[in-house]
Parts: C-alpha cells; sequence; structure tokens
C-alpha cells in the first residue's frame, strides 16, 4: 500500500509540475493578450485537472484503506507522521509528500497572479469597448448591482 501511495504522490507532483508550466505560459500569453494560445492553454489545463481530481480521488481512497489497515493511525495525525508506518519508504513518502505541498503552493501563487492579469485585461477591453461605443460608466454601481451608465451608447452590445 505505501509502495502505491508514493507512486500516486510522485504522480501528483508530475501532473502539478505539468500544471505549473501551463500556468507560466498562460502568464506570458496573458501579458502578451495571445488568445490563441490562452485558449489552447485553458483546455490543456482542464485536462491536467480532470487527471489531478482522478489520482487525488485514489490517493483518498488509498489512505482510507491505510487508516483501516493501521489502527495506530488517529484523526487528528498528520500524514507525514503516518509515514513513519511505512519503514523503509518513510522517507521517500516524506519527501514526495513536502515535494507536493510545495508545488502545490507555486501553483496557487502562479493562478493568483494570471487572475490578477486576466481580470485587467478584462478591465481594459470593458474601457475599450465603452470608448468605442460611446458609454461612460460611473464609477459606483447602482441598485441591483448594475453600473450606472452615465452617457448614451451609439449602439448595443454584450461583451
Amino acid at each position: 500500500m505505501w509502495q502505491e501511495l508514493l507512486t500516486i504522490l510522485r504522480k501528483l507532483g508530475n501532473d502539478y509540475g505539468a500544471v505549473e508550466a501551463l500556468g507560466k505560459q498562460k502568464h506570458t500569453a496573458l501579458v502578451g493578450v495571445d488568445m490563441k494560445t490562452l485558449d489552447r492553454l485553458v483546455k490543456r489545463e482542464a485536462d491536467m485537472a480532470a487527471s489531478i481530481k482522478k489520482t487525488e480521488s485514489a490517493r483518498q481512497e488509498l489512505c482510507l484503506k491505510i487508516i483501516k489497515a493501521y489502527p495506530s493511525i488517529t484523526p487528528d495525525m498528520k500524514m507525514q507522521e503516518a509515514y513513519q508506518l511505512a519503514g523503509p519508504l518513510a522517507r521517500e513518502l516524506k519527501n514526495a509528500h513536502e515535494e507536493l505541498s510545495a508545488l502545490v503552493e507555486r501553483v496557487k501563487a502562479q493562478a493568483e497572479i494570471n487572475n490578477i492579469l486576466a481580470m485587467g485585461a478584462l478591465g481594459a477591453v470593458n474601457q475599450r469597448l465603452g470608448r468605442i461605443g460611446g458609454v461612460s460608466v460611473d464609477p459606483v454601481y447602482g441598485r441591483g448591482g448594475r453600473e450606472n451608465v452615465s452617457h448614451r451608447q451609439n449602439f448595443e452590445y454584450d461583451a
């Protein structure tokens, strides 16, 4: 069981490594406003997310089996403490777990940066569309969360 868990942790590490690389490419595409590349990267990211979800489900199932097989594992015990029961694989499991945790944190940080870039790009697009359409929006929202349009629209559009 422990070897299987190690294999799963390594697979998760590889998948998150791929997501991290995609996040960096996505950053470049967002900065360069390369929508074709961005669309392709988003699709690949979705595929990786599906793979991670499947692997994570397998990890959770295996952890439940391990918990049942080792009565000394308590609900408040951290997995890194449970790895000590793995004997010779304990160090490898701990290292794989730590590497995966660090990788997940890096992926989260990159995703936050990319989200900020995407929101900024969306704001710029909305502002440009407003200028093209002759629309001016007040800096506050009105009733019902709708923007207050202070000038007449030259044409209607849904953005």
